[in-house]
């Protein structure tokens, strides 16, 4: 029997969409006003991050590793990667470089999205990870990194979701602390929803970042 076909993407994201003014997070900086931000917000915003993994080689299949604080770029690379067809590679702990080039090659990942502000760390270890074609840094342009912000905010919406099976990976989880195999989640488990994901964003030991991250 073949796999019906489940995307997170499409089955959730896109069908909260149809009413615009849905409220799909709440994003506040410390001493900020709050930003509310629609599912038809992370819809647009994440069609745009689907479009720009494509035009940088990843194809259904491929894992991205993302490394980032809790912000709505996580979210929107998150679902973007959903929306592309890709596995999401869930970076947990950027405090060693050489647990973070382990989960990096574990991960068989061939793009990375992090924080700028984590950079440095990262930038130790690209000559030791090969397999990685593009390195993408959110919050600020640097020398020899593609510019996230940039590539996404030039990119247009309207990216067709990939039809991916409900028996495909989704998301990739590595314990904190381990560079062992990380756990892979696929679309269409049970339980798999907005909460879970917000638990593992919570979860993230990711906590370099300054005022001026990107929100």
């Amino acid at each position: 029997m073949t796999a019906a076909v489940s995307n997170f993407a499409v089955d959730v994201v896109d069908r909260h969409a149809k009413d615009p003014g849905r409220v799909a997070l709440r994003w506040q900086k410390a001493g900020a006003v709050a930003t509310d931000v629609t599912f038809l917000d992370l819809k647009i915003r994440s069609e745009k991050v689907a479009h720009v993994l494509h035009r940088h080689g990843v194809r259904p299949g491929h894992r991205v590793f993302i490394l980032l604080p809790p912000c709505i770029a996580w979210w929107e690379s998150v679902v973007g990667c959903m929306r592309a067809g890709a596995a999401a590679a869930l970076g947990q702990d950027a405090s060693q470089a050489r647990l973070l080039k382990d989960q990096i090659i574990q991960s068989r990942s061939t793009l990375v999205i992090a924080s700028a502000s984590l950079a440095d760390q990262v930038g130790g270890i690209t000559d030791d990870c090969p397999g990685i074609a593009h390195w993408f840094s959110v919050g600020w342009e640097r020398e020899g990194w593609v510019d996230y912000d940039r590539r996404v905010s030039l990119a247009p919406a309207g990216f067709e979701a990939v039809e991916t099976r409900e028996t495909d990976p989704c998301i990739v989880v590595f314990d904190q602390g381990t560079s062992a195999s990380g756990t892979t989640h696929r679309h269409g488990e049970e339980g798999y929803d907005l909460e879970q994901l917000d638990a593992w964003r919570d979860g993230l030991a990711i906590a370099v970042h300054d005022a001026s991250e990107h929100p």
